[in-house]
């Protein structure tokens, strides 16, 4: 009689980013569904790994300490997971990107509320942030401001009328080049690999992220088809890389919750740790 799979979900996502889960409401639901280990992505930011760390640990359950860094090839952008196998998420040299990109973030919440401001409508950077008590800040605590406000009846509205590109209230940030953040994460000692390189359509850009430290490629996707699965399994053969994934759980959305529905193997953990040594 074979036994179950050890199964894991390395994309996460808490209240320290866009999530709505606290690290211990994630731990206590990974716990549930019996997944032997976990990574926490928060976007910029590894602000809530300790807290991880601990809830992780009164649930029995591994956790990965990880992060998701917004970065750009040329002008398109693309999003890279570091995962710092240890202690290596401590890096003072990590731990300074992360919070000028916290502040360039902030500072993109105020120039966001400005321009709605000048369309008339009453918000307040503060609204904002308080919509992120304990992590870093983005659109979708505008959009949730705005709704709350009754601006917009949902977060989906706030964005197709506001947020997007394009859109009034919509306002570029500053993204470090992708081949900096690969080499930041090196430099801690972490392994980085490519999120969902499937809703990017960065696959022209794989061969040279590689050559600049690229370590892995996130097969497994919530919103990967069974064919980009394949595809991007392939590719991973094709240049040696670390094949990862994740559901990219913010937490639950109307009644239901990704986490841990895309299955991903735990032997992607053992792999993260060796690559790492």
């Amino acid at each position: 009689m074979h036994s179950a799979p050890r199964l894991v979900d390395l994309h996460l996502h808490t209240r320290y980013s866009d999530g709505s889960w606290t690290p211990a409401e994630l731990c206590q639901a990974a716990a549930r569904r019996q997944l032997a280990a976990i990574a926490v992505t928060d976007h910029d930011t590894v602000d809530g790994i300790p807290e991880v760390l601990a809830a992780g640990q009164a649930h029995g359950v591994e956790v990965l300490p990880a992060v998701e860094i917004t970065c750009r090839v040329n002008t398109r952008e693309v999003h890279l997971l570091g995962y710092f196998p240890g202690a290596t998420w401590q890096n003072p040299e990590l731990h300074a990107v992360l919070n000028h990109a916290k502040r360039v973030r902030e500072k993109r919440v105020g120039a966001m509320v400005a321009q709605l401001n000048e369309l008339g409508i009453d918000l307040t950077t503060a609204e904002v942030l308080a919509g992120s008590p304990c992590g870093t800040v983005g659109r979708p605590h505008v959009a949730l401001a705005l709704r709350q406000r009754g601006v917009v009846k949902s977060v989906e509205e706030a964005f197709d009328r506001f947020l997007k590109s394009g859109k009034p209230g919509y306002v570029e940030r500053y993204r470090m080049e992708a081949a900096e953040a690969i080499a930041l994460i090196k430099r801690a000692g972490g392994v980085a690999v490519l999120a969902h390189p499937g809703l990017g359509q960065a696959d022209d850009a794989i061969h040279n992220l590689v050559q600049q430290g690229l370590a892995g490629l996130e097969v497994w996707h919530c919103r990967h088809t069974p064919t980009q699965i394949e595809h991007y399994r392939a590719l991973a053969e094709r240049f040696h890389l670390l094949v990862t994934g994740g559901s990219d759980c913010h937490g639950t959305v109307s009644g239901k919750a990704l986490l841990g529905t895309v299955p991903v193997p735990y032997e992607c953990v053992t792999a993260i740790h060796q690559k790492a040594q």
